[in-house]
């Protein structure tokens, strides 16, 4: 494998590996290159829009604020520490009479989830939406990246949509491994690995679905730091 076609790495990789080893996904060396799998997800009116986008230039003109990026930087810092928070309690609060049921399980975890991709795209509105005021380089940026957001909506909760089924298949996978012996002991330890499993999971999109912002908060600094 040629370095040009090695996967790159970084938060999207690390969920891809979780899931690939999971069965759910393919590697991420496997997959198509980037640029074909970007292109299939833009039709006509995608392509327009995009066109639109690339011509925008900001009515207003002015400057790259270092106080309104340092602010929505800690913001962007505090918000993935209380989800990280969150997520890292996944299963304490659940209490079965019997065996642990995998609806209940699952529930906890897609409010969760919920949360993590309302959290995230709360903040990427937030962070685009300061940077309109930004200088024209910054207002042009977000102007793109709000139509690539849009246009890949669909297609990104599609994607997203795929872990919960990984996690019942690894709910049922061990809650029904044939060498475990039905006794409270071993069933607790059987659930507290699932619950991990499923932390480490929603983690690596927590990462996935900021990623994002940390690119425009990055593109922020940099206009910044070259503004006299």
């Amino acid at each position: 494998m040629t370095q040009q076609n090695r996967a790159p790495i970084g938060p999207r990789n690390a969920l891809l590996d979780q899931l690939s080893r999971s069965g759910a996904f393919a590697a991420p060396e496997q997959l198509p290159c980037f640029a074909e799998r970007l292109s299939r997800l833009f039709g006509l009116g995608d392509t327009m829009t995009l066109d639109a986008a690339i011509s925008y230039r900001a009515k207003q003109p002015g400057t790259p604020q270092g106080a309104v990026v340092d602010r929505l930087t800690d913001e962007l810092a505090t918000i993935r520490r209380a989800l990280v928070q969150r997520i890292r309690g996944f299963g304490s609060d659940l209490e079965f009479d019997g065996e642990p049921e995998l609806e209940a399980a699952l529930n906890a975890w897609l409010t969760l989830q919920r949360k993590v991709a309302a959290n995230s795209r709360q903040l990427r509105d937030k962070v685009r939406k300061s940077m309109k005021d930004q200088g024209p380089k910054l207002a042009h940026l977000a102007e793109l990246d709000a139509v690539f957001d849009q246009t890949m909506a669909g297609y990104t909760a599609q994607c997203f949509s795929h872990i919960p089924k990984v996690l019942e298949q690894r709910f049922e996978h061990r809650s029904t491994t044939p060498e475990q012996s039905p006794t409270p002991a071993t069933t607790a330890d059987w659930f507290h690995r699932y619950c991990e499993e499923a932390q480490s999971l929603l983690l690596a999109e927590l990462d996935v679905r900021l990623e994002p912002v940390l690119g425009l908060l990055e593109a922020c600094h940099k206009e910044v730091n070259n503004t006299p």
